[in-house]
C-alpha cells in the first residue's frame, strides 16, 4: 500500500511532537523514586518531598489552563520547544546542595520546571488536531501515552543512575532536552488556529460520541488521581516498606508504564469500533480487582511486577481516552480551554490530592494509600455505566 507524502510527513512531525513530550513527562517522573535517598540527604521529611514532587505535578498541570488559552491564534511550535528546555531544570532538585534554604530551592525550581512542562501539553494537543491525515484516536493516544511512558521510565532512569552514582548523577539526564528541541524544531510541524480547529471539531472523522465536559472531566480527574497516587507513592513504597532493591522499585512502575503506552495504542485504535465510553467502562471494571491483586502479591513476590505492567496495558488507555472525547465534548468551552482543563486540571487535582495524602503517609504508611487506586477505578466505572446509559444510542 502506498503511503501519501502528507501522511508521512504528518507522522514524522507526530513522532517529534511525541519525543518531546516524553522528554518533558520524563523530568516530571524522575523525583519522586528518589524520595528515600532524597530524605537521607537533605534530613527533610518524606511527607515535605511529597508535597515537593506534588507541586512540581502540580505546577506542571494548573499553568495549562492559562496557556491553553493565551495561544489559540498562534502556529509556530517554539514554545514547545522552549517549554522543553525549561521543563529539565527538576534534574537540579536532587542535586541542590543540603542546607538551610534546599526546600525553598526545590520548591522555586519545581515551579519553574512546572511551567515549562505545561506549556507543551495544551499546545501539543493543539497540535495534534492539526493531524486531518491521521485517525485521532490513534494520535491522541500516543501523544498522552507517549507522556506517560516518559513519566514511568523517568522512574527507573531515576531510581537506576541514583543508586548507582548518586543523586548528583540526574543532571545528566538534562541533555535530552536540546536534542527534542531541535527534533521539533526542524520538523515544520504549524499548530492549527482557533478558527481552524473549530471547523473541524464540527465535523469529527471518526464515530465519537458528543459526551457533555463536566462529567467527562470528573472521570479524567479521578483517573488521574490514580495514576498519582500509584506515581508518587508506588516506588518507595517497595523499596522503603516492601523491602526491593530502589532500582527495581523504580523498573517496577515503569512496566506499569510500558504496560500502559501499549495498551493505549491498541485501545486506542479500537476505540472507534466498540465506542469510546465502553472501553474506558472496562478497562477501569478491570483495572480495580487487578491492581488490588497486585497490591496483594507485591510484598511477597517480584514477579507480581509482571501483573502491574499487565494492569497498565488494561487500565491506562481511560485517560487517553478522555482526552479523545474532550476534542469533540458538548460545552460552551473552546478547544483550548477544555484541553487546558482536562488535560492540566485533572492532574491539578491529583497534585492536590498528593499534598493531602504526603502527611497521611507519616502515620498510615504508604501500602494503605495505594489502595485509593482501585477505589479510583470503581468510582470511574460508576461515572462511565451513568454516561453511558444516557448517551445509549451513540456510546
Amino acid at each position: 500500500m502506498t503511503v501519501s507524502p502528507s501522511v508521512r510527513r504528518q507522522t514524522a512531525q507526530l513522532l517529534a511532537l511525541t519525543f518531546a513530550h516524553t522528554v518533558a513527562d520524563t523530568y516530571v517522573g524522575i523525583i519522586a523514586p528518589v524520595i528515600i535517598p532524597m530524605r537521607d540527604r537533605y534530613g527533610v521529611s518524606v511527607a515535605a518531598l511529597i508535597v515537593i514532587t506534588s507541586l512540581l505535578a502540580f505546577s506542571s498541570n494548573i499553568f495549562q489552563i492559562p496557556v491553553g488559552q493565551m495561544r489559540a491564534t498562534r502556529g509556530t511550535p517554539l514554545p514547545i520547544c522552549f517549554g522543553v528546555l525549561l521543563a529539565g531544570v527538576s534534574v537540579l532538585i536532587p542535586s541542590l546542595p543540603p542546607g538551610r534554604f534546599s526546600v525553598v530551592g526545590m520548591a522555586g525550581l519545581a515551579l519553574l520546571a512546572g511551567l515549562g512542562v505545561a506549556i507543551i501539553h495544551p499546545e501539543g494537543l493543539r497540535a495534534i488536531h492539526g493531524f486531518d491525515r491521521l485517525p485521532s484516536s490513534l494520535t491522541t493516544s500516543l501523544f498522552m501515552v507517549s507522556g506517560f511512558m516518559g513519566f514511568a521510565g523517568g522512574a527507573m532512569l531515576s531510581s537506576a543512575l541514583t543508586e548507582r552514582f548518586g543523586l548528583a548523577s540526574l543532571r545528566w539526564l538534562y541533555a535530552a532536552a536540546p536534542v527534542a528541541a531541535l527534533c521539533l524544531g526542524g520538523s515544520g510541524l504549524r499548530l492549527p488556529v482557533e478558527n481552524e480547529m473549530a471547523v473541524r471539531e464540527a465535523t469529527p472523522p471518526e464515530r465519537i460520541p458528543g459526551v457533555p465536559f463536566a462529567p467527562l472531566f470528573i472521570m479524567a480527574a479521578t483517573l488521574a488521581t490514580c495514576s498519582q497516587i500509584q506515581a508518587t507513592l508506588l516506588p518507595s513504597y517497595l523499596h522503603e516498606e516492601a523491602g526491593y532493591s530502589l532500582s527495581f522499585s523504580g523498573f517496577s512502575f515503569t512496566l506499569f508504564g510500558i504496560g500502559g503506552m501499549i495498551g493505549a495504542l491498541v485501545w486506542g485504535a479500537l476505540a472507534p469500533r466498540f465506542g469510546h465510553l465502553r472501553v474506558i467502562l472496562y478497562s477501569a471494571l478491570a483495572g480495580a480487582p487487578l491492581t488490588l491483586l497486585y497490591l496483594i502479591l507485591a510484598p511477597r513476590a517480584r514477579a507480581a511486577s509482571i501483573l502491574l505492567a499487565f494492569t497498565g496495558f488494561i487500565v491506562y488507555t481511560g485517560f487517553p481516552l478522555c482526552i479523545t472525547l474532550a476534542r469533540y465534548a458538548s460545552s460552551s468551552l473552546r478547544f483550548t480551554q477544555r484541553m487546558g482543563l482536562v488535560s492540566g486540571g485533572s492532574w491539578g487535582i491529583a497534585a492536590v490530592v498528593m499534598w493531602i495524602l504526603g502527611p497521611v503517609s507519616e502515620h498510615t504508611g504508604m501500602g494503605p494509600l495505594l489502595h485509593l487506586i482501585w477505589v479510583g477505578y470503581l468510582v470511574t466505572v460508576l461515572l462511565t455505566r451513568i454516561e453511558i446509559r444516557r448517551q445509549r444510542p451513540c456510546a
